[in-house]
């Protein structure tokens, strides 16, 4: 059995600018409305459903309210460098210089979709206790209404 968490409608969304370097249009500072989704699959636990799934939501809109509003870096990427109270971003040639406090500095590679969807679930698996009946979490990261990425794994 499945439950399901639709980032849209559950309000765990925000919104925030990224770049993706070499590419032909998103290698440019542009910007999304995200939302953060989740599945949760196992068997009726002896409460009578999969999990409370209240606390998921919790911690997803707390990851979502981390990113609200945000520059996505990628700090694996080799261009990122921190200064000061400042981050320097050099993807592709182009410089960005941003106050340190208007972004979100990621364990990342590229700040995509698929890679944010890695990103929370990684957070998730660390942060949220799933009781022994869950065997499967799934996350998917939408880039505006109807598209995203999704990433899951076995418990």
């Amino acid at each position: 059995m499945r439950l399901e968490i639709d980032g849209w409608s559950s309000k765990i969304t925000f919104s925030a600018t990224h770049i993706i370097p070499g590419h032909f249009k998103c290698g440019r500072l542009h910007g999304h409305d995200y939302a953060i989704n989740a599945s949760i699959e196992g068997s009726i636990g002896p409460e009578g459903v999969i999990m409370d799934f209240i606390s998921v939501k919790e911690f997803l809109r707390k990851v979502a309210a981390e990113l609200d509003h945000k520059v996505l870096i990628p700090l694996r990427d080799e261009a990122v460098k921190e200064e000061g109270g400042s981050v320097r971003y050099t993807p592709s040639g182009k410089i960005y210089m941003f106050p340190s406090e208007d972004c979100a500095l990621l364990d990342v590679g590229v700040a995509s979709a698929e890679e944010l969807a890695r990103f929370v679930l990684q957070r998730v698996r660390e942060k949220v206790h799933f009781p022994d009946n869950v065997k499967r979490v799934e996350i998917g990261v939408d880039e505006g209404e109807g598209q995203g990425a999704w990433i899951g794994c076995d418990l």
